[in-house]
């Protein structure tokens, strides 16, 4: 698998969970996942998934210990699905918390979901119209 030009790392508390949720509900694939990280994939972009162990000497590691839920604070990790109402359904029994449910907008179906470690996500597709 060759490494896209851009990737997205996110820190994880539990890291099958995480990538279970990428997997299930942002309809990502799965590429490799060990004890300490796991890798997918979506039309040929890259989300690596760590632990926190992986950046001890970061300056933020202290603070992330002590708020875990912290950790998707400013993100907003817009996913494109085939189906806006089953990846909702999909996240809503990985134990997401709905921001927003499925809702039609101009051009487009849209939900917005927090995800494992507090991480933001928006689940779209165009609309029928549109694609």
């Amino acid at each position: 698998m060759e490494q896209s030009r851009f990737s997205l790392v996110l820190w994880a508390t539990d890291i099958p969970a995480l990538a279970h949720f990428l997997a299930e509900a942002a309809g990502m694939e799965l590429e490799d996942q060990h004890p300490g990280y796991a890798i997918l994939s979506a039309d040929g972009f890259w989300v690596m998934v760590h632990g926190d162990e992986s950046y001890r000497g970061h300056p933020w590691y202290d603070a992330l210990q002590q708020e875990g839920l912290a950790r998707g604070v400013g993100a907003e990790l817009r996913v494109r699905v085939t189906d806006v109402a089953a990846a909702y359904r999909r996240a809503l029994r990985l134990g997401a918390i709905t921001m927003y449910a499925p809702f039609q907008d101009e051009g487009f179906m849209e939900c917005q979901v927090l995800g494992p470690d507090g991480y933001l996500f928006s689940l779209w597709a165009p609309s029928a119209k549109n694609r």
